[in-house]
């Protein structure tokens, strides 16, 4: 109850804040134009960050009178929304005055915050704060950090977490994953320790440090992977580095019919605007892109939390739900990740728009900009929409209208370019249910299936009963359930090519973890005066908590051996799409490993042919049958040798690994085939390393 009393204060001072938001909005200002400066790259892309997520959601929300934590969900939305969408009509109209766009928005943000200022002649100056001040409020933090048990947990868990990256630098293959090889399994100790640490802060009522914990366990569980790589993991990445590659290069969106990305295309546009200010590479704003997405999607989530009546420790430990829940690996360089942040936020102006009308005219704009940015998201956030407007817990009634005015209108044009991709897959729950991949695979693959299913059946359960228990209560419950349970619609239409299970479950664990959170900060900040309570429900929650952490990780690491990329290939790749002239074909066995799309230089070749790049069990199964002594090497020669440019065929340790995890092939089958080539006369080795072999077709041309 003090917990809430002291948010339902923090909400009452939220118009005395407000007098702070001109201030941040012009020290964002200067950060954004300090970006232009000669710095070095790193520092010009954390100067333009702070710029997009606080100085034109500020610009906004100053002159919105909306509650505390609505603000703090939409003033980073707002900032993506705005460079999304400005970006987005730049690029459909061939303009890209990239620096001149950084000025406007400068100048709109500066001008804003001056404007707001000198308008709100009433308010209280803000007091500057002396050195003295500062250093006595630094020692009184220092004295409360020192007698804070749970923070010297976090920094334990943290110092620990360091020693074991020093053993995750090099790693075996294992068909368990990451967590399976060398110091891996410290990671979920590691991980524990921070949840440990967050359930003893929320007893103690310190929730300075439960934020701390929270943020220790998206860098136990994201920010490894960024720290123990070169590059990028996930294959698909580099995909869409390609596609931001060519805008920055051309200025424009690919050629219609390549891809789908042209056709959605606020992700792109936007990071090549911010790599062509900043001059950061690319690559490595996707090697640091995950665990800033989850920053974002804690804050909004908590905030979301805070919007339906719950108190901070609810809040937070919704958050730490939904980060130890989301085993999905949807928070790569993507469209993606970038949209559910955008919907998340819009969600936040929704819940607040029965009291402030303002804020569900606001949120039309950022629909609006999520559109154009990612093709399944906003179609889930309409039908979220829907629910809560027919249930009268949204106004104005008619929200949903313009929502699905932009949803045709921007869809209906395309419907040639979506077409081929399937617009409905079947009206089939189950079987659009169905998982991409159904192969049995190695016990590994069976192993990670079946921790991933039972995390996402059991979250999904609990989220049900907490839902009703907290009906029966007579708390907030509604907005949780339908943000839990309504992306399931999806699966009554659409498959979305096998992966539709997993979108279920991404949009789904945002309202099961709010709908989770006031049971579990209930069950862990009671006071049992049954001596058998105090001992059992403990245990059991720790165990539970100590799975659900557990199962996360596995989730997020268990694919390591074949997701995992290297700069070798990354270097191969790009010769290759540089020099090469097209026609070509670069053909491998698994789609992992060389990323063929990194470049602009991929369009010359997808222009010519779509499926340059198309794996062999891409192939109809006949043309694999006895691999691989069933005349594979022979229809492979005699089919580079009718083609009119070169042909590559490569192997690699990812692709190895994948056809063994999930048993496409029979054992040893690879490293066969791979003899049979360096025996051919018609082939040759074009590069080699530890992780790759690339051949090349010599022999004659028919």
């Amino acid at each position: 109850m003090s917990d809430l009393l002291t948010a339902e204060r923090l909400d009452a001072r939220a118009p005395e804040l407000t007098r702070y938001y001109d201030v941040a909005a012009l020290a964002s200002a200067v950060a954004g134009l300090t970006s232009l400066a000669p710095l070095p790259s790193s520092v010009n892309a954390v100067l333009l960050t702070v710029f997009v997520l606080i100085g034109p959601g500020l610009a906004i929300v100053t002159w919105l009178r909306i509650p505390l934590a609505a603000a703090v969900a939409a003033v980073p939305v707002l900032g993506l929304s705005v460079v999304t969408a400005a970006t987005t009509v730049l690029a459909w109209f061939y303009r890209w005055p990239a620096t001149g766009l950084l000025l406007v928005m400068v100048l709109a943000v500066v001008a804003s915050a001056l404007r707001h200022r000198w308008q709100d002649t009433g308010a209280e100056p803000v007091r500057a704060v002396t050195v003295q001040q500062v250093s006595f409020r630094l020692s009184q933090w220092w004295y409360a950090a020192r007698r804070n048990r749970p923070l010297i947990l976090v920094a334990v868990a943290l110092a620990a977490w360091v020693v074991v990256l020093f053993g995750l630098g090099s790693t075996a293959y294992s068909q368990f994953g990451l967590l399976f090889v060398g110091s891996g399994p410290g990671l979920v100790v590691c991980a524990v320790m921070m949840l440990g640490a967050f359930g003893w802060a929320l007893r103690e009522r310190a929730v300075g440090t439960a934020a701390v914990a929270v943020l220790g366990v998206i860098g136990v569980e994201r920010l490894t992977p960024t720290l123990v790589t070169d590059v990028p993991i996930y294959g698909w990445t580099y995909k869409h580095l390609g596609v931001v590659d060519y805008i920055q290069q051309f200025q424009t969106l690919p050629p219609k019919g390549v891809d789908i990305y042209g056709e959605w295309p606020g992700f792109f546009t936007a990071f090549a605007w911010f790599g062509d200010i900043t001059s950061v590479d690319m690559m490595s704003i996707a090697h640091w892109f995950a665990p800033v997405i989850h920053v974002l999607l804690a804050v909004v989530i908590a905030a979301i939390a805070r919007l339906l009546g719950f108190g901070m420790r609810v809040a937070l430990t919704a958050a730490m739900v939904a980060e130890l829940a989301n085993w999905v690996g949807q928070d790569y360089f993507s469209p993606q990740a970038v949209a559910l942040v955008m919907a998340l936020g819009v969600v936040a102006l929704l819940v607040v728009s029965t009291e402030h009308r303002s804020a569900a005219y606001l949120s039309i704009l950022v629909f609006a900009a999520l559109v154009p940015t990612h093709q399944l998201t906003p179609y889930w956030l309409f039908g979220v929409t829907v629910a809560l407007a027919v249930t009268r817990k949204i106004r104005p009634w008619w929200l949903p209208v313009p929502y699905f005015a932009i949803l045709v209108t921007y869809l209906v044009p395309r419907l040639d370019i979506v077409a081929p991709y399937g617009l409905l897959s079947g009206f089939n729950p189950v079987d659009n249910a169905a998982s991409n991949v159904t192969a049995v695979g190695t016990f590994g693959k069976i192993f990670t299936s079946a921790v991933c299913r039972s995390l996402s059946a059991g979250i999904i359960l609990l989220a049900v009963v907490c839902a009703i228990l907290l009906w029966r209560r007579k708390r907030s419950a509604w907005v949780g359930t339908v943000m839990a349970f309504s992306s399931f619609a999806l699966l009554a239409g659409q498959s979305y090519g096998g992966e539709a299970i997993f979108r279920v479950y991404l949009y789904a664990v945002p309202g099961c973890a709010i709908l989770i959170a006031p049971i579990l900060v209930d069950a862990l900040t009671v006071r049992f005066r049954s001596g058998v309570l105090r001992r059992v429900v403990p245990v059991g929650l720790a165990s539970g908590l100590a799975y659900v952490t557990f199962a996360g990780l596995q989730g997020y690491f268990g694919l390591w051996s074949l997701v995992i990329g290297y700069q070798s290939q990354v270097t191969f790749a790009k010769d290759i799409l540089a020099n090469e002239k097209p026609p070509v074909t670069i053909m491998s066995l698994y789609p992992a490993g060389l990323p063929t799309r990194i470049s602009a230089d991929y369009i010359k070749f997808a222009v010519v042919d779509k499926d340059f790049d198309q794996p062999l069990l891409a192939l109809p199964p006949a043309v694999l049958e006895g691999f691989p002594h069933g005349g594979q090497i022979e229809m492979l020669t005699a089919d580079a040798a009718e083609r009119d440019g070169d042909t590559y065929l490569v192997f690699n340790t990812q692709g190895t690994a994948a056809i063994r995890y999930y048993g496409y092939l029979p054992d040893g089958s690879v490293e066969n085939f791979e003899d049979q080539m360096r025996s051919s006369p018609d082939w040759s080795v074009y590069a080699q390393d530890d992780n790759s072999t690339i051949f090349r077709y010599t022999g004659p041309r028919r």
